[in-house]
């Protein structure tokens, strides 16, 4: 009976142990973060509704999920929205962007590092129906 209570005491101390051991070793790699960029106008009235749906996307799919705002003239309440909601997550709001679309935004956003070239990331202009199927929810 002693032996069998001391397997299961040592099989279970080893199954603890690989487990930190593999969390150890992750942390070593780069792990594959998705960079959402948004772009937001006058006419964006459910940002906040984005915001929460990524950051609860990213913890629910347990995927890093980072957001940058790019301000095309949003309202002071939709950036008041942004800044509050970004002091608890990952995300950050730009504005200056001259005026530019796609791949011209995204190159500038990675000049000014902002986004990383390692980061895959995917501009979602929220005006646009075909682009609101790039959201992952």
């Amino acid at each position: 009976m002693l032996q069998i209570l001391l397997v299961v005491i040592g099989m279970y101390a080893l199954a603890a142990l690989s487990v930190h051991l593999a969390f150890w070793l992750s942390q070593g790699r780069a792990r594959n973060r998705r960079h959402y960029v948004l772009v937001a106008d006058e006419k964006e009235q459910h940002m906040e509704w984005y915001m929460r749906s990524f950051y609860a996307f990213s913890r629910r799919m347990g995927k890093d999920v980072k957001l940058t705002i790019v301000d095309r003239g949003a309202t002071a309440e939709t950036l008041a929205i942004v800044n509050r909601l970004n002091g608890d997550e990952s995300g950050t709001a730009i504005s200056g962007t001259d005026g530019l679309q796609g791949d011209g935004l995204l190159w500038q956003l990675q000049s000014r590092g902002i986004v990383a070239e390692s980061e895959q990331a995917v501009l979602v202009d929220l005006q646009s129906q075909a682009d609101l199927s790039k959201l992952p929810f």
